[in-house]
């Protein structure tokens, strides 16, 4: 990966690097508030308290998530090897689970889950292979692909709805909510469901294949230079999204050490 390639801004369709740069200015500010507030303020600064309560950031939350991966199923739709990128970022997953999990056992964390076994990386990782089973498919096939997987995430939410309180565990479930572990939700930290994210990555798809037939740029005169560093970071998501992570854990465990 050239995270400095002074050509890419040129070559690449920097709208959808624009995007996606918003969306992950957006996914840094909201882990920043998480780390003020756990190491920071515990839980006693008014305007992240009600940051986390609120419905602005609930809604927010879920039209970023969504949008996430309706640009990755975009790049699946460009990419020249899904199968190859599928299988590298679930080694990466899985190597996030295993030193996650390490992590877990110290007394520092003994508090709070801090082991991952399946987060917004896994939901991508797990969408993109499921396209490749989908990717010599026509559109029209793609589409009805993607309806008999919104029918099935209906069936999900009524299962969900009529198990309400129920912490019987059921392996069929596990396998929709926690693939890699068979434990309820709160168990484990950052943790997303497959369902629905893994359809706007379909979604994404099918608006490529249908606005980027040629695989160019549909504003190729429109380019400002304004645009080269948050396309800079919409170029570099996965890079960013786990190395702010590391960062932002050992600067807020370092500063957090110091003032308590």
């Amino acid at each position: 990966m050239k995270l400095f390639d002074k050509d890419a801004f040129e070559k690449r369709i920097h709208e959808i690097d624009l995007f996606r740069g918003f969306l992950i200015l957006l996914v840094i500010f909201d882990h920043l508030m998480w780390f003020f507030n756990y190491y920071i303020f515990h839980n006693e600064q008014a305007f992240i308290n009600w940051y986390w309560t609120s419905t602005l950031r609930f809604v927010v939350r879920q039209v970023v998530l969504i949008a996430f991966l309706f640009t990755c199923g975009l790049s699946c739709h460009l990419s020249r090897n899904n199968k190859k990128r599928g299988l590298l970022l679930l080694s990466l997953c899985l190597a996030i689970t295993v030193v996650t999990h390490l992590l877990q056992l110290l007394p520092m964390f003994s508090n709070r889950a801090v082991c991952i076994d399946f987060n917004i990386l896994g939901v991508i990782c797990l969408s993109i292979l499921l396209y490749v089973l989908c990717e010599k498919l026509s559109n029209t096939n793609l589409l009805l692909v993607t309806g008999i997987m919104m029918v099935f995430y209906f069936f999900i939410i009524i299962s969900e709805r009529e198990s309400a309180g129920d912490m019987t565990y059921y392996p069929f479930k596990s396998i929709l909510y926690v693939p890699f572990n068979p434990v309820r939700e709160f168990h484990v930290g950052d943790y997303l469901p497959l369902f629905p994210y893994c359809i706007a990555l379909f979604f994404g798809v099918l608006f490529a294949r249908k606005y980027y037939p040629a695989k160019e740029s549909l504003f190729p005169n429109r380019k400002g230079n304004w645009e080269k560093p948050i396309c800079f970071l919409g170029r570099h998501t996965l890079f960013i999204y786990v190395a702010h992570e590391i960062l932002f854990t050992l600067i807020f465990m370092g500063i957090g050490a110091l003032l308590y």
